[in-house]
């Protein structure tokens, strides 16, 4: 089984296009982080990976140190680029570029901002990623963001990618997955940390 998890909250990126930025975590995503760590150990899953980015990797670090394992970082775990737009204020980039803004909005899954990235490009390196953890050893952990596990989930379910935004990815949180003969099959998604623990 393939556990990705949506890293724990984040602070400062409010009102802002907040992709490949890097955030630490709050004081709240580090209690998260912490009970992540105590309902997943006991099920000792055999490797922790995360993205690259600070929020990611500090949410899977508890958990990693719990296991004595270290936490692996796969570049195609992380949040989309979002280029020029990073860390941009919304309202901003909608007045000084309105003609991108709405296009963006019609067409979410291959727009592209100025030097940034699709979440179709999004979809096919996260798939890549998902196809490295199913080599083993599983079961595995994975700290992502949710605009991956957005991309992810409409290619296991079959959706459009279009319609992403309609999948709500919690803080910490888990996406369930089992490597299946044609790709994946959906276990579980926005399970509690607690829904994870092993029954005694």
């Amino acid at each position: 089984m393939i556990v990705l998890v949506r890293h724990a909250e984040a602070r400062g990126g409010e009102g802002r296009f907040i992709g490949s930025t890097d955030l630490p975590l709050s004081a709240a995503g580090r209690a998260q982080a912490g009970a992540l760590a105590a309902a997943l150990a006991p099920a000792r899953p055999r490797a922790v990976f995360a993205s690259p980015l600070a929020r990611a990797q500090d949410t899977a670090q508890p958990l990693a140190a719990a296991l004595g394992l270290p936490v692996g970082a796969l570049p195609g775990l992380a949040e989309i680029n979002l280029g020029a737009w990073e860390d941009q204020p919304r309202e901003a980039v909608r007045v000084a570029d309105p003609a991108a803004y709405a296009a963006r909005g019609r067409d979410f899954a291959h727009f592209r901002p100025p030097g940034g990235e699709s979440f179709a490009q999004v979809q096919a390196r996260a798939l890549a990623a998902l196809d490295i953890l199913a080599r083993g050893p599983l079961p595995a952990v994975a700290v992502t963001h949710a605009g991956v596990i957005r991309a992810v989930l409409c290619h296991v379910l079959g959706m459009p990618l279009a319609n992403l935004f309609r999948l709500d990815p919690l803080h910490a949180h888990a996406t369930t997955l089992r490597p299946a003969a044609q790709g994946f099959a959906l276990l579980g998604f926005n399970l509690p940390p607690a829904a994870l623990a092993p029954r005694p």
